[in-house]
């Protein structure tokens, strides 16, 4: 039963982050505002690394994020590798505002997080049958 609450709380965790980074992003198209960028942008950068490459050693906001395996599998099942590592630089570039075309990015980066919030949410309200047998043993 703890699995299941942890694992649940995982999930949780993930759409939040991934509200969070929606948020900053959508002022940045529809106001040009960078501000909330400046925090909400190196947890997703760090998070997606931290899927992408196991060897890559969480520091900051993804620790908290990207350190479950509930977390990094949602986001591993929703993209490949390739997906993973073009995010990253678009929020690299988002982040350290070196991207030409910043409005087309940062929508194409709000339905990537779009994606992984829903996903997040609906393993948050219907865990895996395989969860549940798990936290019975």
């Amino acid at each position: 039963m703890a699995h299941d609450v942890a694992a649940r709380d995982n999930y949780l965790t993930l759409a939040l982050l991934s509200r969070r980074i929606i948020e900053a992003l959508k002022d940045l198209v529809a106001k040009n505002k960078r501000e909330r960028l400046t925090s909400a942008l190196p947890a997703a950068i760090e998070s997606l690394q931290a899927a992408t490459d196991s060897k890559h050693h969480l520091k900051g906001y993804g620790l908290r994020v990207a350190r479950s395996y509930d977390q990094v599998r949602t986001i591993n099942e929703l993209f490949p590798k390739e997906a993973r590592i073009e995010m990253i630089g678009v929020l690299t570039a988002l982040l350290e505002d070196t991207t030409t075309n910043a409005e087309q990015e940062a929508l194409r980066a709000i339905d990537f997080f779009y994606t992984i919030e829903n996903r997040a949410l609906q393993n948050y309200r219907h865990p895996s049958p395989r969860a549940r047998l798990q936290s019975t043993h």
